[in-house]
């Protein structure tokens, strides 16, 4: 293998590896936000029979809700970087610091 077929192969390889781990994250993050709706579930049924604190219930329920927006967002950036995405406005600053120091020189 000759240095730019290797030099493919390392970077073929990097991004595979950045797509499974997003993938093993997104998994994870399915996995345990199921649970935590499964688990709030089980804390409602627990506590209706009993004299339920409205305040414990209005903090779970915030909880359930705040742990998969906020890991949610993280998940995006995430893939954003796995699938390389890129927003227009960072590609043309890219080009333009490019073709910036491509004249410099």
């Amino acid at each position: 293998m000759d240095s730019s077929q290797n030099i493919k192969w390392k970077k073929a390889h990097k991004r595979v590896e950045a797509l499974k781990g997003f993938y093993t994250h997104l998994a994870i993050y399915i996995i345990v936000n199921i649970a935590i709706f499964i688990v709030r579930g089980q804390i409602v049924e627990f506590f209706k029979n009993e004299s339920p604190d409205k305040d414990f219930m209005e903090w779970v329920d915030w909880n359930v809700l705040i742990v998969p927006i906020f890991w949610g967002i993280g998940v995006l950036f995430h893939a954003a970087n796995a699938f390389q995405y890129k927003l227009k406005f960072i590609k043309n600053w890219e080009q333009k610091q490019l073709e910036k120091f491509l004249e410099e020189e």
